[in-house]
């Protein structure tokens, strides 16, 4: 098991969440601690807040990650897995080599 803190730059690093991800069966899921509030948040994880659910189940931490890496269907996927060392498309190590940014918000991964 891997564990990563989401951190939001525009809040001062804050620690917005938790990305875990079970290597075995290569699932995902995202903790989202008592003191985050919506609007600190990346969108999905957002819409989970609102809610109050602290804890976002595998299909919808799997969607957050596939927002934030290449997507399978790009038309140079091949070349860009090739330039990464990459023999076939699997999203963890391209959200591990951008640290989980996104155009869409300030937030990062750092592995704990």
């Amino acid at each position: 098991m891997r564990r990563f803190s989401i951190k939001n730059k525009v809040y001062q690093d804050k620690i917005v969440g938790y990305l875990n991800y079970d290597e075995q069966k290569h699932e995902y899921e995202i903790e989202i601690p008592e003191d985050v509030k919506s609007v600190e948040a990346p969108m999905i994880m957002a819409d989970f807040i609102e809610r109050n659910q602290r804890k976002i189940g595998k299909e919808w931490s799997l969607r957050w990650v596939k927002q934030r890496v290449i997507p399978p269907e790009r038309q140079n996927i091949g070349q860009i897995l090739r330039k990464n060392g990459m023999e076939s498309y699997d999203e963890f190590p391209l959200l591990c080599m951008n640290q989980g940014r996104s155009c869409q918000d300030e937030c990062y991964l750092v592995e704990v």
